[in-house]
């Protein structure tokens, strides 16, 4: 499996969306802004590359639906999104140039002196700021344009004087606005990246799972470490089928990305403790529909997606959302759905403790007896449940 840098960051904006469409909107911005100043200020492809990708992640500690994403925060909300970002990118090896990027990134806000900073921090810090700047205007860009920058670089902080002249000299360029302003702006990203021929492998992409499965958490105590073990059960599942590694790796992807749809769930739903109501359960199964929604643009994943996807589908065809039935469903399929149903009777929950190994066994036979879940995958479990057990996060 190959797939694009900037396709993985679309992935990521599109998972980040339902908890706050503001923040996603700040960082393509950012992005952009840091992608016009770069290339006018001269910068090297390495600097611009860097830039462009912190840029797009950069507040990405900031995710909250309690907490809408705006510009009037002080420097305890600077350290902290901060340092609560890195740590939701650690373990993601590709990204270590921004993560160090990052950890210098809020110094200034913060009273620390950067003078030693490199190029893309300083190119970071100005697009944010600039982006936030822009926050405050109403009205028309292009007809503001001057009324825009002189106020911008009198309000703030002394910029290095190349990225001062990059600024000024692409405030003459209407396209520059138009893009800014523009409602389709990531399609504009598409076009512009500088990181749509970095190509990633299906290990790195696991890695960029590790940052999904965060900002998955970020939303819903619920949901908290689930897909990770679902991610972990269903890998060695595939492992115990006789499943070669690449597949393995692809199905263990499928299992970190399954309930990405649950984000477009309302937390009052999917936090209810009692008995959904019937309405209420009918949006609670939109959530798989969701995760293939927001995964079928991207062509490389393949096969990953329907596997994520027909988590709720059964053999019988009495699941959802397509009733699709054991012709539909394929192996890997049926893995990631005993994952999940094993995954979510044996961990904790908020409200309550997970269940015990063998009440967990005798409902899952249950299930493949009445022809819902594979039979021999439920076997597996069966005959396995002391190497399955421990990969079920208890929270």
């Amino acid at each position: 499996m190959k797939i694009s840098l900037q396709t993985v960051l679309d992935l990521l904006h599109s998972i980040m969306h339902p908890l706050s469409p503001e923040l996603v909107h700040h960082l393509q911005r950012t992005g952009l802004i840091c992608w016009y100043l770069g290339h006018r200020a001269g910068f090297d492809s390495a600097t611009i590359n860097n830039a462009w990708l912190a840029g797009m992640l950069h507040n990405i500690g900031a995710l909250s639906k309690a907490y809408p994403f705006n510009k009037d925060r002080g420097s305890d909300f600077f350290e902290e999104h901060g340092r609560l970002g890195i740590s939701m990118m650690s373990g993601v090896r590709f990204l270590r140039p921004v993560t160090t990027l990052l950890e210098t990134r809020h110094a200034d806000a913060l009273g620390y002196s950067q003078s030693a900073s490199p190029h893309s921090w300083r190119l970071v810090h100005m697009a944010d700021e600039f982006e936030l700047w822009l926050r405050g205007i109403e009205g028309d860009y292009v007809a503001q344009r001057h009324n825009i920058i002189s106020g911008f670089l009198a309000s703030s902080r002394q910029w290095p004087t190349s990225l001062i002249e990059a600024l000024k000299d692409v405030s003459h360029e209407d396209g520059f606005w138009f893009r800014l302003s523009t409602p389709s702006i990531q399609q504009v990203l598409r076009v512009v990246s500088p990181l749509n021929d970095v190509v990633l492998d299906h290990h790195d992409f696991l890695e960029v799972c590790l940052l999904i499965s965060n900002i998955v958490d970020k939303y819903s105590s619920f949901t908290q470490a689930h897909s990770t073990s679902v991610a972990h059960v269903a890998a060695k599942l595939a492992e115990l089928y006789g499943y070669d590694a690449y597949t393995r790796d692809k199905i263990c992807i499928a299992g970190y990305l399954h309930d990405i749809g649950k984000l477009c769930i309302p937390l009052e739903i999917l936090e209810k403790q009692g008995k959904l109501e019937p309405d209420e359960y009918a949006q609670m199964k939109r959530h798989s529909y969701k995760t293939l929604e927001m995964l079928h643009p991207i062509a490389e994943l393949g096969e990953i997606v329907p596997w994520a996807a027909r988590h709720h589908e059964r053999l019988d065809g009495s699941g959802y959302p397509f009733r699709l039935g054991a012709a539909a469903l394929d192996i890997p399929s049926r893995i990631i759905a005993v994952a999940d149903v094993f995954t979510a009777m044996t961990e904790n929950r908020p409200y309550r403790q997970g269940m015990s190994s063998e009440k967990a066994l005798i409902i899952l036979q249950e299930e493949a007896a009445n022809f819902r879940l594979d039979q021999d995958i439920v076997n597996l479990v069966s005959h396995n449940i002391s190497v399955l057990r421990p990969l079920v996060t208890m929270n």
